[in-house]
């Protein structure tokens, strides 16, 4: 699982689904291995919610990093429309 792909204050969220994920696939094959289907299915379905999960809050740092780069970007144009406007009055 990589770091870049969540928000710092969403991580330790991610890495517990992650580490829930793990747990969930392990039981999950000792479930079909003893013929238990209806509680395999439901860890698959507990697999899948977490897994959701996860992608929910990968999805919130890439909007989250969408936004930064509009701001940058935003901010920068403002910049250089001031600097402009001031040397304009300066008589540059």
């Amino acid at each position: 699982m990589n770091r870049l792909n969540f928000r710092p204050q969403d991580w330790n969220a991610a890495e517990k689904l992650h580490e829930d994920i793990d747990s969930l696939q392990k039981e999950l094959s000792i479930h079909l291995e003893r013929g238990d289907y209806g509680i395999a299915g439901i860890c698959s379905e507990n697999i899948n919610n977490s897994i959701k999960e996860l992608c929910k809050i990968r999805h919130t740092k890439r909007e989250h990093d969408r936004l930064v780069k509009i701001a940058k970007s935003h901010e920068e144009g403002l910049s250089h429309y001031y600097n402009k406007k001031t040397s304009y009055f300066m008589g540059n």
